[in-house]
């Protein structure tokens, strides 16, 4: 027993250390752009690229690397995800022009999604039902601290020399790897479908189009071009749709959302991301723009939601473990509304900017509650042979809420400031706005927090209505039959 509990530690740690290297590399790649700007001669519109690259690659293969887990293995496309990571990260860091960047970013998040959309899997492989929430838990400190770490270094690091930000995950993989190599072994039944090659593409063409019409917003705002390119990767996605239901070994299988628990977790994620990102580049865009601060400065004053998102993920698990995670992912919810109906009335163009660093404590503590109860509560209602398929559809929704999250942003800044001068703000440029352009932009914040207040009460209705979900019984006999997916506990 001890040594079984050994085991399951170090493969928890390998899961935990994992997360932390993907989210080291988001905050901290937002904070160096501004370097990367000046060293390789470019500018901010070309340089987030490095930045919606990543998005982009991870949102398109996110399902399909969840199937070929299910196919190849998870804990064995996790470990390879380690490699790829770790590959592009030094790729990246060696770049000699922006636009090798943008492509190695690509390959790095070609790893990022190998580990991301397995990573729910191989917790659900090594872990019993009723210790999985505690497991998500840990993973959430991984997030967590990553993201301490990554705002941390990424103001240390992009002042030495911009390419340590990428280099700095060599020393980290060199001890990770072996370990993960050593510690994850495939234990599912591995899955004999074949891959459904036209789905994929059919998803990737509609995830891509949808995208790539959120990054134009940036230029040409909600111009006819762009409303009908969202209008053609909507077709797409129908056409997908279409396809997949009448594929006998689909990409998505549908059946798995017939669980009500599963299928509305799902979505409350979703609707969770699509709120939050934009939340966060508002946030960003208030402290450097409005009141003028460095990105160093700005992020160090969101770190309190971090810190305690840290240590309440851990208790969200466990308790979502007991009594299962209905009480605790809405408690998050619910704690997450009032924080952004806190930002919309109490910040100001002259407001204690303190106020920004309380408020992150309930932001923090929501996303504590919320996220490893939700997503245990996802894995819970799934069938044991499409682990990987559930853990890589939940990924591609999330990631479709950061795309749309980013478009809902940009629409709200562009009505109060100038696009360019938000998006020189958005990349790192220090620039403050002036007194009018500041009382105008608080307008759009403002709205902005009101719209994502609306999404997040949309996520609590869902969370609530998920229905009850016994994690001792149910999901015990869910894994009993590997091939049920008439999985609705609620």
């Amino acid at each position: 027993m001890a040594e079984k509990k050994h085991s399951s530690n170090q493969i928890l740690a390998v899961l935990v250390v994992g997360v932390l290297m993907a989210a080291i590399d988001i905050a901290i790649v937002i904070l160096a752009l501004p370097t990367i700007d000046t060293d390789l001669g470019t500018s901010p519109i070309v340089s987030i690229w490095t930045i919606m690259a990543y998005i982009l690659v991870i949102t398109v293969i996110s399902s399909q690397l969840g199937k070929i887990g299910d196919k190849y293995g998870r804990e064995r496309i996790y470990n390879y995800g380690l490699v790829v990571f770790v590959i592009g990260s030094v790729l990246c860091g060696l770049s000699p022009t922006i636009y090798f960047l943008i492509g190695f970013r690509a390959l790095q998040a070609l790893g990022g999604g190998m580990i991301s959309s397995n990573s729910s899997a191989v917790i659900s492989d090594n872990f019993e039902p009723h210790e999985r929430g505690k497991a998500f838990g840990f993973t959430a400190i991984g997030w967590s601290l990553g993201s301490i770490l990554g705002i941390i270094l990424g103001g240390i690091l992009a002042t030495i020399n911009w390419r340590l930000i990428f280099l700095i995950n060599l020393p980290i993989g060199l001890v990770i790897i072996p370990l993960s190599f050593s510690r994850l072994r495939n234990k599912a039944v591995q899955s004999s479908q074949p891959l459904d090659i036209i789905g994929s593409v059919l998803l990737g063409i509609a995830l891509t189009i949808l995208t790539v019409a959120s990054i134009s917003t940036i230029s040409d705002g909600f111009s006819s071009t762009v409303l009908t390119a969202i209008a053609i990767s909507l077709v797409m996605f129908a056409v997908f749709a279409a396809w997949e239901l009448r594929h006998k070994f689909p990409v998505i299988d549908f059946s798995i959302f017939k669980s009500r628990v599963f299928a509305f977790s799902s979505v409350a994620g979703m609707l969770v991301s699509t709120a939050s990102f934009a939340v966060l580049f508002l946030l960003i865009l208030y402290l450097q723009g409005v009141r003028g601060l460095s990105p160093l400065t700005s992020s160090l004053y969101l770190l309190p939601g971090y810190i305690i998102g840290m240590f309440i993920g851990p208790l969200s698990g466990r308790l979502s473990d007991k009594i299962g995670a209905r009480v605790p992912a809405t408690i998050g919810l619910v704690l997450t509304i009032a924080a952004y109906l806190a930002y919309a009335t109490l910040l100001g163009v002259s407001s204690p900017i303190y106020l920004v660093s309380l408020i992150t404590i309930l932001t923090g503590a929501g996303s504590g509650f919320f996220y490893p109860a939700n997503m245990s509560a996802i894995m819970a209602n799934a069938p044991r042979d499409k682990y990987g398929m559930a853990s890589g559809v939940t990924r591609t929704m999330n990631n479709i809420g950061m795309v749309l999250s980013f478009a809902v942003a940009l629409a709200a800044i562009s009505t109060a400031i100038p696009r360019a001068t938000a998006i020189q703000i958005f990349a790192g440029t220090t620039l403050s706005v002036s007194a009018a352009a500041g009382a105008m932009f608080m307008h759009g914040l403002q709205s902005a927090f009101y719209v994502s207040s609306v999404i997040i009460a949309l996520s609590i209705i869902l969370s609530i209505a998920r229905g009850r979900e016994d994690r001792a019984k149910d999901g015990a006999r869910n894994y009993a039959q590997p091939g049920n997916s008439s999985l609705d506990s609620g």
